[in-house]
């Protein structure tokens, strides 16, 4: 007797495997928007319950998230690139401090600002440089990097500072201190990097370099080159996380912005991100990502208090994300 499902055409069964397949990978890719709608309008209906004030509650998410999102942004180059680096939370912190002492020195808000943003491109681009130039493993540069540079802030708050902490003079930034302020610098860093990331070579090299390393330097693209300018973007980001964040509390200390570092990572994930790099990564990832946490964060400080309640929440978001984004790829090719 013959089988019946013999009969059936083998491209019938493909065909509707590939429907099955881009059914997923649509879900997935609007999960992380679908997370943050609802983290949001969750954070609203309790705070509204719990007779919060929803604009100072606002305002926060903003500032909480601004750090997060300018960082992860920049960071997108690097990761898309299928590189990595984990030394951005203490190359924030040493870009803030050198704009601190700057703008104490001189007593102007524009050298406060080129000493962020100079700063960080600098220290980006020797990040750039070892990785790159002098073939040493990433993973071990950005680890040792990162412990440079928290001992460089402990020696500099060390020696400049009083108390612990290196203080810049409220008056400076007070009238920077807004919402508006936050937006409007997350908004044009944001537009920045997305032209450069989809609508300019640079972007779709990058992408071509993350998801085939072999292919595109065959193809011509100077790998070592690219490397450079996608570390360089990042400084940019982390530059301005760093004026952000003299903004936000002018005195800072060894422990300012520590979790910047791990949070910039877990909201790329959060946000969609592929780590792996390659023509999956997204821009607005970081973004996504980084509301989101705010959010969770403002709904969690409803709750409870203490931050270890926080970190095992998102480790558990964190497994639950990589899962479900896990059930978007295809099994049988492979990434690169």
């Amino acid at each position: 007797m013959e089988n019946p499902a013999a009969a059936i055409p083998a491209g019938i069964d493909l065909e509707a495997r590939r429907r099955r397949e881009r059914r997923v990978r649509l879900l997935t890719r609007w999960i992380p928007a679908g997370a943050c709608a609802a983290l949001a309008g969750l954070y609203l209906l309790c705070a509204t319950v719990r007779g919060f004030d929803l604009r100072i509650g606002l305002e926060v998410v903003v500032a909480n998230a601004s750090l997060v999102a300018l960082v992860a942004t920049g960071a997108t180059f690097i990761f898309s690139c299928g590189s990595f680096d984990l030394s951005l939370g203490s190359n924030m912190l040493v870009s803030a401090l050198v704009g601190v002492l700057l703008g104490r020195a001189s007593g102007r808000m524009e050298a406060v600002v080129l000493g962020c943003l100079g700063t960080a491109v600098l220290l980006s681009l020797l990040n750039s440089l070892l990785a790159s130039f002098f073939n040493l493993p990433v993973f071990i540069m950005t680890i040792v990097m990162m412990n440079v540079y928290s001992a460089a802030a402990t020696l500099m708050i060390t020696s400049f500072g009083q108390n612990s902490a290196v203080i810049l003079p409220a008056a400076m930034t007070a009238h920077l201190n807004r919402t508006w302020f936050y937006l409007l610098v997350m908004v044009l860093f944001e537009l920045f990097c997305c032209v450069l990331f989809y609508l300019r070579p640079l972007g779709r090299r990058q992408r071509f370099l993350g998801g085939n390393p072999i292919c595109a330097r065959l193809s011509g693209i100077r790998a070592k080159r690219l490397t450079v300018a996608s570390f360089a973007l990042a400084g940019i980001g982390i530059g301005l996380a760093s004026l952000l964040l003299i903004v936000q509390t002018p005195t800072l200390s060894a422990s300012s912005g520590s979790s910047v570092g791990m949070n910039m990572l877990i909201a790329l994930v959060f946000g969609g991100m592929n780590m792996n790099g390659g023509p999956r990564s997204r821009m607005y990832a970081a973004l996504l990502g980084a509301f989101s946490m705010a959010f969770l964060d403002a709904l969690m400080n409803i709750f409870v208090t203490g931050s270890w309640y926080l970190q095992i929440v998102k480790g558990v978001l964190f497994v639950t994300v990589v899962f479900l984004f896990s059930l978007g790829r295809r099994q049988t090719m492979l990434e690169r």
